[in-house]
């Protein structure tokens, strides 16, 4: 089996070798004048909706020096209460700001500034499991970019609303699952406007299940910075399926993205992140799997969910988190 998967990473090695060049290109400058990181081997973990130990929290999440970018999860609510969006981060924080769906977190706009002082990224995730409405065309799009602007970026006209006040967060993803990609381009390219000329650097990111292509994101994910695939829930491209499934998205990507998309391979941090198909592996497979895929010129490093789940996951004297970070 392992000599049949090194066989197809060295063929998709060298399929997009010639293309090599050209993505590097694109990682340092694209359409939209946005440089993007060449950094390769970062960690990101999701977080805000599950709590395994009485100390979990965003500040904790913060600390830790094996999470390189943060993903607030979810704003599960595009259209909500007085027609804006809606968030929840049950456990940690369930008020919500007034006249609407958005949850509050008292102290987190100071922890998510402390965060990026360190050098950390936090984005917040829209979508989710529990999210069942779709965007209805090109105008619908254009209003959720300019709600999420103003709430969570730079915009203006919803200071009232803002969850986490002046705290300005570092891009936004994209965690669609409900069967429906229409609009994520037009969201997608509105951000991108709104990103020139900002006062830093802002991301964009999406996380397709893993078969392909992507029932939920579709064509989205050739536009954003990061693509986190899920490697769990899918038998046919889980486990031992997943370094030919990641060399198939990582090329595919390769030959589309218009922005240097950089591929980050998905796991489940722990046995109760994952559904009835499953897709656990131990920090050891992870770490093979990773090994042959990590040389492929726009991987980006791994991605788990969720942080709570893979901290409290220990083995051989490590974290999940740390045996991830160690492999990345």
């Amino acid at each position: 089996m392992l000599s049949g998967i090194w066989s197809a990473v060295l063929l998709a090695a060298s399929a997009i070798s010639g293309a090599s060049a050209l993505a590097i290109e694109r990682r340092q400058y694209n359409q939209y004048n946005q440089y993007n990181t060449t950094v390769t081997g970062q960690t990101v973990v999701y977080f805000g909706q599950s709590k395994r130990q009485d100390t979990d929290g965003l500040a904790k999440v913060c600390s830790d020096p094996s999470v390189d970018i943060v993903v607030l999860a979810f704003m599960h609510i595009l259209r909500g209460t007085n027609g804006l969006p809606g968030s929840d981060f049950w456990p940690y924080c369930n008020n919500k700001v007034a006249g609407t769906d958005l949850s509050t977190c008292s102290d987190w706009g100071s922890i998510i500034e402390s965060c990026q002082s360190s050098g950390k990224k936090v984005l917040l995730s829209i979508g989710g499991a529990t999210m069942t409405q779709s965007l209805s065309g090109d105008q619908d799009a254009i209003t959720l970019a300019d709600q999420v602007w103003g709430l969570f970026g730079e915009g203006t006209g919803y200071e009232q609303y803002r969850p986490f006040g002046a705290t300005r967060l570092d891009g936004f993803d994209l965690d669609i699952e409900n069967n429906n990609p229409a609009g994520w381009p037009k969201f997608i390219s509105e951000m991108r406007a709104k990103y020139v000329g900002a006062s830093k650097q802002y991301y964009l990111s999406a996380a397709p299940q893993c078969p392909r292509p992507d029932a939920s994101i579709g064509d989205a994910v050739y536009l954003v910075d990061y693509v986190y695939i899920q490697f769990y829930n899918n038998p046919d491209c889980q486990a031992a399926n997943m370094p030919t499934s990641f060399t198939e998205w990582a090329q595919d990507i390769a030959s589309r993205s218009t922005v240097g998309t950089q591929v980050f391979a998905g796991f489940a941090g722990a046995t109760d992140a994952v559904g009835g198909a499953g897709g656990y592996v131990s920090p050891s497979d992870m770490a093979a799997y990773v090994a042959q895929v990590k040389g492929l010129a726009n991987y980006g490093g791994i991605m788990t969910w969720d942080y709570a789940l893979a901290n409290n996951n220990v083995a051989d004297g490590q974290t999940f988190l740390q045996a991830m970070k160690a492999a990345a």
